[in-house]
């Protein structure tokens, strides 16, 4: 061996020695110790023959590393803490070298024409794709979008994947690499900046066991089939829904479907809503009513997405901003409560459509933000507050936040409500009365904690001005989210 290669493997020689050791149960330390190797390989005097010993380790340990991560950011509400939301860029960032230098490896492979097993592009682009899976999957869960060229990457490898597979070597590695893309495109699809961490964490592996299913074609469909996206490889942009924009005349272009995992979920909520077990691959960190909720939002956006009916136009004007159903309701109530006690924190709404705005904090901390949760909003103290439920969340920083918001109504009335349900006792929880929403119906709505529906009849109390107490009989459940839940109500004539 010569001095040069004796300090070549030298060099690499403490990465395989934390490579080969137990992983630790201290997130934080396992990520600083990658961070800091992953330094050390990016030096110019280690050649790529030593990278390439260690990248197939350091795929898995990374993996393994992020799902300790995964497990944090689940419980975190946003915006993260500083710590947390730095623990997350690191990682995201770290994800994003090992791509490049699986790049690196798969264009070496192209210019020298060295093929192996574990030289096989495929392979290659499949663990690659993979990684940026975890790296958009963290990137969701810290608040973030896609990192910059991250499409452009996805499109580059999952072509590479399919015109390298060698032939004679069977479909496994060319198909571990369309299921890898195929993740990408499903969870893109499924508007995961509109949910919570954990059911991101919860989504993801659903979308991981059944991503395989789904289709992509270079033709374009029908006019009668809505559940397909369209993508442009030369661009880096996510999949766009048919339904909601028409591709452009470009040849090239990638065309994928969701129906068989909104066909999949469909199955799975009537399983879980029914008195049958549970699928014995049913992941964790959701209940069963969780589950339900959260796949039939999903399956929406994957069967036909909903198309965008009005523009927004661009506004820049301050707001208060009443975040919480808890809070928003005890505001209702008692309008005399200090400022203090309901917001503390300035908005400026930046876009605004009849139906819904986007609002970007100025001034002050905003802490437990959700997606699907309840939020009040008004220009000034003389005028109502208008309703609305946050369909997304992004902060790029823990000082920028930015949420969408769909209108639900310009009024509310604070209530209690109570479910008749003969199986367990429930205590009344508080709700709103909200008048007749036009998008859903003629009746009057009632916004109320998420679970608090279980039966058809309920009992309501109000008790603002005058005791009003009554029976109600559900008509129809309009929304669920993480936070809460919308159904349309009718007084019931024939109390039980």
């Amino acid at each position: 061996m010569s001095a040069a290669d004796s300090n070549l493997s030298d060099r690499t020689a403490p990465v395989l020695d934390w490579l080969a050791s137990p992983l630790s149960d201290d997130a934080d330390l396992e990520l600083a110790t990658l961070v800091r190797h992953l330094d050390e390989l990016g030096r110019s005097d280690v050649s790529r023959s030593q990278l390439q010993r260690c990248l197939d380790l350091l795929h898995t340990r990374s993996m393994a590393i992020s799902r300790q991560f995964r497990g944090r950011l689940a419980v975190a509400s946003l915006p993260l803490t500083l710590g947390l939301h730095r623990s997350a860029t690191r990682l995201v960032s770290a994800l994003g070298k090992l791509v490049t230098w699986h790049e690196e490896v798969l264009n070496e492979i192209r210019r020298r024409l060295v093929r192996t097993l574990r030289r096989n592009p495929a392979t290659i682009s499949a663990k690659a794709l993979e990684l940026l899976g975890e790296q958009l999957t963290v990137a969701h869960l810290a608040g973030n979008s896609a990192p910059y060229e991250f499409w452009l990457k996805a499109h580059s490898l999952y072509a590479g994947s399919g015109a390298e597979a060698e032939p004679g070597q069977g479909d496994e590695a060319p198909e571990s690499a369309k299921a890898a893309y195929k993740y990408l495109l499903a969870f893109s699809a499924a508007h995961p900046e509109g949910l919570t961490g954990k059911e991101i964490c919860w989504l993801s592996e659903f979308i991981a066991s059944n991503a395989s299913s789904t289709a992509i074609r270079h033709s374009p469909p029908g006019d009668d089939e809505l559940g397909w996206f369209w993508l442009d490889p030369d661009q880096d942009t996510q999949p766009m829904s048919i339904h909601r924009r028409h591709p452009p005349d470009l040849d090239g272009l990638l065309y994928f479907s969701g129906e068989e995992l909104a066909r999949r979920a469909t199955s799975l909520i009537d399983r879980l809503e029914g008195d049958a077990p549970p699928p014995s691959d049913f992941h964790a960190g959701l209940d069963r009513s969780e589950a339900a909720s959260l796949l039939r939002r999903v399956r929406e956006y994957w069967a036909c997405p909903p198309r965008r009916e009005h523009s927004r136009r661009r506004s820049q004007y301050a707001v208060r901003v009443c975040c919480g159903l808890d809070t928003i309701w005890k505001m209702l109530r008692d309008p005399g409560l200090p400022r203090q006690a309901l917001y503390s924190s300035e908005w400026m709404v930046i876009n605004e459509s009849p139906t819904g705005y986007a609002i970007m904090q100025v001034t002050g901390t905003a802490s437990d933000l959700t997606a699907g949760m309840a939020l009040a909003l008004r220009r000034s103290d003389g005028e109502p507050w208008t309703l609305c439920v946050v369909r997304w969340i992004r902060t790029e920083t823990p000082e920028q936040i930015e949420l969408g918001l769909q209108v639900l109504a310009n009024s509310a009335k604070p209530v209690t409500v109570g479910f008749r349900n003969a199986n367990r006792t429930r205590p009344m929880s508080p709700a709103l009365v909200l008048p007749p929403v036009l998008a859903l119906g003629r009746q009057q709505s009632i916004l109320a904690p998420a679970g608090t529906y279980s039966a058809r009849r309920f009992m309501l109390v109000s008790d603002t001005n005058r005791l009003y107490i009554a029976q109600g009989r559900l008509l129809s459940l309009d929304m669920q989210t993480a936070a809460v839940e919308l159904f349309q109500y009718e007084i019931d004539p024939y109390p039980l």
